[in-house]
This record gives structure tokens, C-alpha cells and sequence, in this order.
């Protein structure tokens, strides 16, 4: 009797865990993991959008160099200011206007 009381008082002593610190539970486990699981999926999806954000600036800056550039090619230039064309038609005006005074 002695002897079955004692394997029975072994057997429950080494089936339960050995544990240093602070133990989880089984369920505790299993929301542990999940977590780590969602904060993984978290990481992936944020680094797909980082890549889909810096193709977007990418494709921004070079839109902003095309429209310089377009810029650039629609600006006028310096002969087609309007106060150049002006100030030109005064002065054929008034010369025509002085040599035709001029003329006896």
C-alpha cells in the first residue's frame, strides 16, 4: 500500500511542468501565437504598401520632370513678347509716318 501511494505521488509530481518564472496556459499559448501570427501579416501588408508608396513617388517625380520639361517647351520665347511687337509697330508707324512728311 505503501508502495502505490508512492507511484501515485511520483506520477503527479513529474507530470506537471517544470516551469521558471511566469508559465501560460494553453490558452494563453494559442493567443500568444495568434498575435504574433496577426503582427507578422501586419509587417508583410506594411511592407507591400511601402513598396507601392515609393513606386507612387517614383512615378510622381518623374511626372513633376515631364511637366518642367513641358514647361520649358510651351514658355514662350523672347521674340514672341507682345510689348517687343508693340513697341516695333510704333516705331515702323512713326517712321513711315515721318518720311512720308518728309516727301515734297
Amino acid at each position: 500500500m505503501k508502495t502505490l501511494i508512492m507511484i501515485l505521488l511520483c506520477s503527479f509530481v513529474f507530470t506537471q511542468e517544470v516551469c521558471e518564472g511566469t508559465c501560460l496556459s494553453e490558452e494563453e499559448t494559442k493567443n500568444l501565437f495568434n498575435n504574433v501570427q496577426e503582427l507578422e501579416f501586419n509587417l508583410e501588408k506594411a511592407k507591400t504598401l511601402k513598396l507601392e508608396y515609393e513606386s507612387l513617388v517614383k512615378d510622381y517625380e518623374t511626372q513633376i520632370k515631364l511637366k518642367d520639361e513641358m514647361i520649358e517647351l510651351v514658355k514662350p520665347k523672347w521674340y514672341d513678347n507682345k510689348y517687343l511687337w508693340f513697341l516695333g509697330g510704333v516705331l515702323v508707324t512713326s517712321g513711315s509716318v515721318y518720311l512720308a512728311g518728309q516727301i515734297k
